[in-house]
């Protein structure tokens, strides 16, 4: 039977991360196939204390580590290096396990196939406790996913298993990205560059419970932005990158008129202000009717944003360190 070893990165994550250990104690799973290691990014909360108390009461092979805040994709890389065995399950502290997780990912590794898989994750709902949050999932991800041959497109590390050896054959995490956004999907891209077979898992499944600020997700975004252009450059303005990214020249001028001259920002605005008010007491599907109002002006916000992120990396002509709009690591504590 497959060993694995799940890293779990950890910044600030005190709040969520003693439940996800203790899915990850009640896997349907023999216990002696796998370990957790979960790498402690410099947190300034009781993060440690979190792990102390998992040690001490949860019956599993759990070790942790402990850097300076180098970002998301330095702690993932560090966690695979203390890894002991040939299957490295990335997931993050926010990410709550079905019993079936581990059993889910490990039923893809056969002998000598190069895959990796892609579990699946819906938000938690008791992690709705804004209009903000109740927006998000409010309607149906009609994506179409392979169970084979996953778009690289569609990987997200929070959630993902692969050969330790298939990591390092490709050099690991990019650690250049160090705010938030793309080192998860320029992970599987250049993974399916490499012929590495990426599944789908539906049944390894895991709750998101991350709640977060509108003012944290706009941080977050312009740090995509940032890491969106250095994304683009590294792999030589590819494209079919750009188009994905949104930020092919071709698209520029009409992103610039919608999300940076202002000409409908004051009246998006005035929309979300005015859902908001009604959110205060609507019921019912007045109040779904609202959160659909609401939702489409917290996207432009959050598209303004990303953009904000994007035209600042662009006017830098030289190659420069993702994530400068922000502190390093920054926005990792729930993981996305």
């Amino acid at each position: 039977m497959t060993r694995i070893t799940v890293v779990v990165p950890a910044y600030n994550a005190a709040g969520v991360l003693g439940t996800c250990l203790r899915r990850l104690a009640d896997q349907d799973y023999p216990r002696d196939r796998y370990e957790v290691v979960v790498v402690d990014d410099g947190s300034t909360d009781h993060t440690p204390e979190v792990l102390a108390s998992a040690r001490r009461e949860l019956d599993m092979d759990l070790r942790w580590v402990r850097q300076e805040n180098k970002g998301l994709a330095a702690a993932r890389n560090a966690g695979a290096r203390h890894a002991h065995y040939p299957v490295v399950l990335f997931l993050d502290p926010d990410m709550w396990a079905e019993r079936r997780l581990l059993q889910a990912h490990a039923r893809h590794y056969g002998p000598a196939h190069r895959v990796a898989v892609q579990g699946s994750r819906l938000l938690h709902p008791a992690a709705k406790v804004t209009p903000f949050m109740e927006t998000k999932e409010l309607l149906p991800d009609l994506t179409r996913r392979k169970r084979v041959h996953l778009s690289p497109y569609h990987t997200i590390m929070s959630n993902f298993s692969l050969r330790a050896q298939d990591l390092w054959a490709v050099g690991g995490f990019d650690e250049r990205f160090r705010g938030y956004g793309w080192e998860d999907i320029e992970m599987g891209f250049r993974l399916h560059r490499a012929g590495v077979e990426l599944h789908w898992e539906p049944e390894a499944f895991a709750w998101h419970h991350h709640v977060e600020s509108l003012e944290e997700r706009l941080r977050k975004q312009r740090e995509a932005g940032v890491n969106a252009v250095y994304f683009w450059r590294k792999h030589g303005k590819d494209p079919r990158l750009g188009l994905f990214l949104e930020i092919h020249p071709a698209l520029l001028p009409v992103k610039w008129l919608v999300y940076r001259s202002g000409l409908l920002a004051g009246a998006l605005r005035a929309f979300l202000r005015l859902a908001e008010r009604h959110l205060d007491r609507a019921e019912g599907w007045r109040r779904r009717w609202w959160l659909l109002v609401a939702s489409e002006g917290y996207n432009y916000l959050v598209q303004e944003a990303y953009y904000e992120g994007v035209w600042q990396a662009l006017r830098t002509p030289a190659p420069q360190e993702p994530g400068a709009v922000a502190r390093s690591g920054q926005g990792q504590a729930g993981g996305e």
